[in-house]
């Protein structure tokens, strides 16, 4: 199976929320730390915000 890596426009949506909020939501710990591909580029792993959404549902 392939890995999927969202970017932060993706994660947005996928909350339908805006960027900035993705953001705050990881600083607030409510979203994991998305992998650094560059200095200008990162990615959250789908299968980790997988795991996170169940967590959250605990």
């Amino acid at each position: 199976m392939n890995k999927q890596y969202l970017s932060d426009r993706q994660v947005a949506s996928r909350y339908s929320i805006g960027r900035s909020t993705v953001w705050q939501w990881v600083k607030d710990g409510l979203l994991p730390a998305p992998i650094r591909f560059g200095q200008r580029c990162s990615r959250w792993d789908s299968d980790a915000l997988d795991a996170q959404d169940e967590k959250m549902k605990e």
